[in-house]
C-alpha cells in the first residue's frame, strides 16, 4: 500500500469536488466550523446544539465534522482556547510596545474590545455557562491577573485613584467590556471605533485620579 494515499478510516476526502470546504485552507475550514458552532452554542445553548445542527447550517454532512474533531466537547474547548488566545495575543502587543502605565490601561481596554467585537460569538461562548476545562479556568484567571497588574502599575504611577482595589477593579472593568459581546453586531448602527470610544471614556473617567 502506498503510504502517501493513506487517510483515517471513515473520514471524508477533502478533495471531493462536492465538498464546499475544498477551496479553503485548513485554518479557514476550522475557523468556519468554530464560528458557526459558537453562534449556535450562543443562540441555542451548548447542550441543545447537536453536531448535526452545526453541519446542517454549513450545508455539510455529519461525517465532515469528524475530520476535524472527535466530539462536540472538543470543539467547545477549542472555542474557549481561541477566545482566550486572541485576548492574550492582543495584550501581548500592548505590553510589548507600550511602557507608559496610563497608556497601557487605555490600550489594554482597546485591545480587549477589539477581540470582543471581532470574535463576538467565540467570546460569548467563553463567557457562557458551558463547562470549562481546568486549563480554560487557569487561562481565564491568568488573563484577569494580567489586567490586574496593569491596573496596579497605573495606580502606582498616579493615573488611577488608589482608593480602588486592583483585583476588584479588574473584575469590574472586564465585566463592563465583556458586556459588549451580549449585543454587538458588526452591521449595527454604531461602528466599532465609536463603541470603543464610549467604553473607554466610561472606564477611564470612572477610575482615573483627578
Amino acid at each position: 500500500m502506498n503510504p502517501g494515499n493513506t487517510r483515517r478510516v471513515g473520514r471524508p476526502r477533502l478533495s471531493d469536488e462536492l465538498n464546499p470546504l475544498v477551496t479553503l485552507t485548513a485554518e479557514e475550514r476550522r475557523s468556519l466550523f468554530l464560528e458557526k458552532a459558537a453562534e449556535l452554542f450562543e443562540d441555542q445553548g451548548y447542550a441543545s446544539t447537536s453536531i448535526e445542527d452545526i453541519t446542517e447550517c454549513l450545508g455539510l454532512s455529519k461525517g465532515i465534522f469528524y475530520y476535524y474533531w472527535k466530539s462536540k466537547k472538543e470543539i467547545l474547548l477549542e472555542i474557549h482556547a481561541r477566545a482566550v488566545g486572541a485576548l492574550n495575543t492582543q495584550l501581548d502587543e500592548v505590553m510589548r510596545h507600550i511602557s507608559d502605565p496610563g497608556q497601557r490601561v487605555t490600550k489594554a481596554i482597546e485591545s480587549h474590545l477589539n477581540v470582543v467585537m471581532r470574535h463576538r460569538s467565540l467570546v460569548a461562548v467563553l463567557l457562557g455557562e458551558a463547562a470549562f476545562s481546568e486549563e480554560t479556568i487557569k487561562e481565564r484567571r491568568a488573563y484577569t491577573e494580567r489586567i490586574q497588574h496593569i491596573l496596579e502599575d497605573a495606580i502606582q504611577a498616579g493615573v488611577i485613584d488608589p482608593i480602588y482595589q486592583p483585583k476588584i477593579l479588574a473584575f469590574a472593568l472586564l465585566g463592563l467590556l465583556n458586556s459588549v459581546a451580549q449585543w454587538y453586531q458588526a452591521d449595527g448602527p454604531m461602528p466599532a471605533s465609536e463603541i470603543t470610544a464610549v467604553y473607554l471614556r466610561l472606564a477611564m473617567q470612572g477610575c482615573q485620579k483627578h
